[in-house]
């Protein structure tokens, strides 16, 4: 083949590809001599390049600037500029337009400088060919910047449309979307979905968008041997490959439609099968009103898109499956449900079944949108909205329990009442799924409510055993708890794998009898661990009516361990109480009835000294009334705070403290800040501990103690620091532990027990630093109450 060959193939193939195109590409040629050589150089393609002479660069750019413009083609020189200047400044203004050089031969120094510039194409003049040459590399730069266009359409049409998939929620909104989205996406000037019926072998549209006219209405599309099955949409159907037509003028499969497409400007489709792991769930059609319209990277892309919208319709369809069966169960359950919403106010019933009705002889209708409320006796009402009921039910925390219900016609009605949280398609917690079961039939109540709760309890180990005591089922949860990996490690095997010979002893004689007399059971027990290891359960055990039984189980070790400590200090709590109110109390007494009496055994000079004592005993009495008020506190369930001023609360300790140890440098580093905390009356109480702790503990000669204070957005920090002896690292935490001192040490050591105590009852915390350069530094860090 010769050079003039291969020219001549790379203008045809790409000639054909212009074609294709609604309108003549426009193409500014610029010589600088009034475009004379324009008309010669594209005489032979005027049917598809509509030219546009320029003599000077000003001239281009103006064009550039009013017209459409696919191509610009310029000489070496031009009167204003030369043929790279205007380059720069066309892509500069311009960027995305081809540009070819066309240069007289032989030009070194343009064709030197076209290597590094971002040309699209140069062709130096010859003696012939030019014309076949220029054409053939100006419609390989208008091809080349159409391919980069279709592809960022394509992109930008992927992205837009996987947008929208995920906002879709049911197959017709899918469908709606990708068809809408498509058209509005140049060139393509409609788009359908068609739904395959494998029985009779046709498809038939279900979703459309664009330029219609009547087009679908006009014809028929099969999937068999026939002419009406061999066209795009048959052979995407049974090929489940993308199938394209890029010129329907010409394209012979698509006869049976030719007339019907071009009539609406239709003039190249691509035909897409929606395939989801190897089920079809549909074609789409997209149409555009130009030939050659799609490429072998579009079709690349289409066929990717094809199986995005196919996975979002599997989904749908799979929640449509479940909304379906949900709803079937809904209505035909064998007992009463009502599905409620949250209105801050109490329940409103949202919707109920048709068993609820009928039990309390309503129509559906007119019991939607009632509180529910109404349909309580009032002392069931109160339950639900005076003691938490509803509000235990929103937080997953309700369990069984007796409600009376009231009829239309005043009877009232006992009824086993199971309420769980309800959540949107958000996950948020709307309202509550609510099921009561008529006490008329309390066999088949207890077994609903038993798998009721075995299905809503499964954030805790569910184990279902046949009536030979074998598992038959097991969640993840059951083999986490037990320490195994796999639930299938449970099947075939029986229940006595999982406890020692005396619990199970326990369970033959104390809990089967329960079970066997179609009774529940709820206690506690002692498994054992895949590894050997025991822990105490939570255990809770349903008979069904087939001989099953439904065991849930819980770890209960955590809550064990929490027991176990809390009773240590309720135990030291009552000792700290009895301590501070009756032994250092009753002494202290004894003490301020003697000092009271001194000053008539005291000259003027010691009075002070006196009163010093009176003072400082008095306050100790204060203290000891105090520590033992908050141990009463701490043995106490419930805890009540409010804002505390801490500017005022530690400025009055400050001063209290320096009248007491008038030897002590006690000073502040700046302002304490004016905030308030979460506390109580006792909040003084741990900065005079801290004051105190500081100085007595001090071996300084001059002992020196220094509070600052600085605030955050969310906290405050009260730093307290020292020159005393310091504290080992070893000893910073094991300091404000209870057990750190005896009663019978020198020192209780209850006082920074008690500032750890009464901090974590703020919701804040402690902790001890070093001081530089000797002593330590006591931090407390504190909330902000708004």
């Amino acid at each position: 083949m010769t050079a003039a060959d291969g020219v001549n193939d790379s203008f045809n193939g790409n000639y054909a590809r212009l074609t294709g195109m609604s309108r003549r590409c426009r193409v500014v040629y610029v010589d600088g001599e009034e475009g004379e050589q324009a008309a010669d150089a594209f005489e032979d393609a005027a049917e598809r390049l509509e030219v546009h002479p320029a003599s000077t660069a000003e001239d281009a750019l103006d064009l550039l600037a009013t017209e459409s413009v696919d191509c610009v083609v310029a000489t070496q020189s031009l009167p204003d500029s030369d043929a790279l200047a205007l380059l720069d400044r066309v892509r500069e203004r311009f960027p995305g337009i081809p540009f070819v050089l066309y240069p007289e031969s032989g030009s070194e120094v343009l064709a030197s400088g076209a290597v590094g510039a971002d040309v699209s194409g140069d062709v130096p003049k010859s003696a012939g060919e030019d014309g076949d040459r220029l054409v053939g590399a100006v419609c390989d730069a208008i091809d080349a910047a159409g391919r980069t266009r279709r592809a960022e359409r394509v992109v930008n049409l992927v992205r837009t449309i996987q947008s929208a998939l995920v906002r879709a929620r049911t197959a017709d909104e899918i469908d709606s979307a990708v068809c809408e989205t498509i058209v509005e996406t140049e060139p393509y000037a409609f788009a359908w979905i068609g739904e395959y019926d494998e029985a009779d072998e046709r498809v038939t549209p279900r979703a459309s968008a664009g330029i219609e006219a009547g087009y679908l209405e006009a014809i028929e599309i099969a999937t068999d041997d026939s002419q009406l099955g061999c066209g795009p949409t048959g052979r995407a159907v049974a090929t489940r490959t993308t199938q394209m037509v890029q010129n329907i003028s010409e394209e012979p499969r698509y006869e049976p439609w030719r007339e019907e497409a071009l009539e609406r400007t239709y003039r190249s489709s691509a035909a897409v099968p929606l395939v989801h792991e190897e089920t079809l769930y549909g074609v789409l059609n997209v149409y555009a009103d130009q030939t050659y319209a799609f490429d072998d990277e579009e079709r690349a892309l289409l066929s990717d898109l094809g199986e995005t919208i196919a996975h979002a319709l599997h989904r749908v369809r799979l929640e449509e499956e479940y909304r379906s069966q949900y709803r079937q169960l809904f209505e035909e359950a064998p007992v009463m449900v009502a599905l409620t919403r949250d209105e801050g106010n109490g329940p409103i019933i949202d919707d109920c079944n048709r068993q609820f009705a009928d039990k309390l002889g309503w129509e559906r209708g007119d019991l939607r949108d009632r509180p529910l409320a109404d349909v309580y006796t009032a002392e069931s009402a109160r339950k639900l909205l005076e003691q938490n009921g509803y509000e235990r039910a929103l937080a997953g925390e309700f369990v069984t329990a007796e409600r009376t219900l009231s009829t239309r016609t005043g009877d009232r009605l006992t009824a086993l009442l199971q309420a769980t949280p309800r959540r949107n398609i958000d996950g948020e917690i709307v309202g509550t799924h609510a099921l009561y079961v008529d006490m008329t039939e309390r066999k088949q109540a207890r077994e609903v409510l038993g798998q009721v709760e075995a299905m809503e309890a499964s954030i805790d180990g569910i184990g279902i055993t046949d009536e030979n005591g074998e598992f038959v089922y097991a969640n993840q949860a059951y083999a986490d708890i037990y320490g195994y990996d796999d639930p299938e490690a449970f099947l075939g095997n029986s229940w006595r794998m999982l406890y020692e010979d005396e619990e199970i002893d326990r369970f033959d004689a104390e809990i089967r009898p329960v079970l066997d007399a179609g009774s529940e059971w709820r206690g506690e027990a002692t498994g054992v661990r895949a590894d050997g290891s025991t822990f105490p359960q939570e255990l809770s055990l349903t008979p069904l009516s087939n001989g099953h039984h439904i065991g849930v189980v819980r770890d209960i070790t955590k809550r064990r361990r929490d027991e176990r400590r809390l009773e240590r200090q309720r135990d030291n709590l009552e000792i700290l109480n009895q301590v501070v109110r009756h032994d250092i109390r009753n002494d202290l007494q004894i003490v301020l009835g003697y000092a009271e009496i001194l000053p008539e055994f005291v000259d003027e000079d010691g009075a002070d000294h006196v009163e010093r004592v009176l003072n400082s005993t008095r306050d100790a009495i204060e203290i000891t009334e105090t520590a033992g008020d908050v141990a009463e506190v701490m043995l106490s369930a419930d805890t009540e705070t409010k804002p505390v001023g801490i500017r005022y609360v530690l400025n009055d300790q400050i001063i209290e403290v320096r009248s007491s140890y008038e030897d002590v440098i006690l000073t502040t580093d700046g302002t304490i800040p004016n905030v308030n905390v979460l506390a109580d009356g006792m909040l003084g109480s741990v900065f005079r501990n801290l004051l105190t702790n500081a100085i007595v503990h001090n071996d300084a000669p001059l002992k020196d103690v220094t509070v600052s204070a600085s605030v955050t957005a969310d906290t405050v920090v009260v730093r307290i620091a020292d020159n005393g002896p310091g504290i080992p690292d070893d000893r910073k935490e094991v300091i404000f532990e209870d057990s750190e001192k005896g009663l019978d040490s020198e020192g209780t050591g209850l006082g920074l027990y008690l500032v750890e105590m009464l901090i974590d009852r703020y919701g804040g915390d402690v902790w001890v630093e070093d001081n530089d350069p000797r002593g330590s530094v006591f931090v407390v860090e504190l909330p902000v109450s708004d």
